[in-house]
């Protein structure tokens, strides 16, 4: 991206922008004919664009037209463009189920409406069946209207955008969003007084998460199998998204080259990465590790399989599983401090053959600059809310290799590797004993 302060662009800049968008979009235009796709629309009832096999050029002109619509804004405009007001309908929705409670077909309820768009559901009717006053109601839904959640096909009437119809149909999707409103938004409003109070702050207690809510998040999820079940549910909602998902796991690492190995997941939660890496690479016999609340609930889960085995499990407790060929810990370390990252380490090498790979997936925020601005925001709201909730901080090469260094010699540090179009990377090393 250009320097704010360069002007001395060949073309004017607005220009510029509107006739590289044109190829663009054009590009993007001709893929969906290609692969027979309908023009995108928002309208719930039609299946969602498919942009898998032109995500660059998508990427692209999204980073373009961020571009264009902030040089169009006013700096005032841009300093108020995000608020906090913009969760306040999607918690509503999300509390009150109401995007279950709009039909998403022309057969569900008497108290439907049908037209060309798709089936709606009245004001009233929603406000008979949430109990909400209808005109409080009608107020919210309108607020999520403006970020394309449901829309009017009729004045009166509500009907599904595609992001509402995922809301309705993806219970993850719900819970995710339940999670942010009930958990995180709280604690995001509190950053500034936990600064205040702990500016060296490490580790859980000294959070944003425990001013808001007067324990860490750890001991929230502990105190509530409710709140675990949907935090858990919450993590898969994403996976869909290229940031955060799991096929940077499947396609980030050599499975098939371990042939028939074991693999053991640390903190794998009720198994959503193993899950896919078993469907992927069958020869692998994978252990998945977490407390022993996570392991019951995922050994109640109707989609077990039976390459994949279940074992309660502290991190900083010596590793039970020996000579596995791969280690892997996604997402854990970044809520620890180095010294307990290091503690994990010594705890693992008992059980390590010469050869097994340590392999950390932790989020990573780009240097400014090296990615598109509309990727990097994104990863850089990621980063400021796991500040809010556990303190975490991005680690840098240097402090990776600091951490091996402090916990033996045995182990080979080899490094950091990005993951294209995500916010995570994977941290290598071989134990070499």
């Amino acid at each position: 991206m250009d320097s704010p302060n360069a002007r001395k662009e060949s073309k004017p800049r607005l220009l510029e922008l509107v006739n590289t968008l044109q190829t663009q979009i054009q590009s993007v235009q001709e893929y969906l004919t290609e692969t027979n796709q309908r023009d995108p629309s928002f309208v719930g009832t039609e299946t969602p664009t498919d942009y898998d096999g032109i995500d660059d050029t998508r990427g692209a002109a999204l980073e373009n037209l961020l571009e264009l619509q902030e040089l169009l804004m006013t700096p005032r405009e841009i300093l108020v463009a995000q608020t906090p007001s913009n969760l306040i309908s999607r918690h509503i929705i999300v509390r009150h189920d109401i995007a279950q409670l709009v039909p998403v077909t022309s057969d569900e309820s008497n108290s439907i409406s049908y037209s060309e768009e798709g089936p709606s559901r009245t004001y009233e009717s929603l406000a008979e069946a949430t109990g909400i006053p209808v005109k409080l109601l009608r107020r919210i839904i309108r607020h999520a209207m403006t970020h394309r959640i449901f829309y009017e096909p009729k004045p009166g009437h509500v009907a599904h955008t595609k992001a509402s119809r995922v809301l309705a149909e993806d219970a993850k999707m719900r819970d995710y969003l339940g999670t942010m409103t009930d958990e995180v938004w709280q604690a995001t409003v509190r950053v500034g007084d936990a600064m205040d109070r702990w500016p060296d702050a490490r580790g859980v207690e000294e959070t944003a998460y425990w001013l808001a809510h007067g324990k860490t998040m750890q001991e929230s999820l502990e105190s509530s199998p409710e709140m675990l079940a949907r935090y858990n549910n919450a993590m898969g909602a994403m996976s869909n998204d290229r940031s955060f998902s799991i096929e940077h796991v499947v396609r980030g690492y050599d499975w098939a080259a371990l042939g028939k190995a074991t693999v053991v997941d640390i903190g794998g939660g009720v198994g959503t990465v193993s899950k896919e890496l078993a469907k992927t690479f069958p020869q692998l016999d994978l252990v998945v590790q977490d407390r022993q609340e996570v392991v019951d609930q995922a050994i109640a889960s109707a989609d077990r399989m039976e390459q994949i085995r279940f074992m309660a499990h502290d991190i900083f407790e010596e590793q039970p599983v020996k000579d596995a060929a791969v280690y892997i810990i996604r997402r854990v370390l970044m809520e620890k401090t180095d010294k307990e990252c290091v503690d994990f380490l010594k705890a693992s090498v008992s059980a390590l053959k010469p050869g097994a790979v340590i392999l950390i997936q932790d989020p990573m925020v780009p240097d400014p600059g090296t990615c598109p601005m509309w990727q990097e925001r994104k990863f850089r709201e990621s980063d400021v809310a796991a500040f809010a909730l556990v303190n975490f901080y991005p680690r840098e090469q240097e402090e990776w290799q600091d951490i091996f260094r402090q916990a033996g010699s045995g182990y080979e540090y080899k490094g950091v590797t990005m993951a294209p179009n995500s916010n995570t990377a994977f941290v290598e090393a071989i134990w070499r004993g």
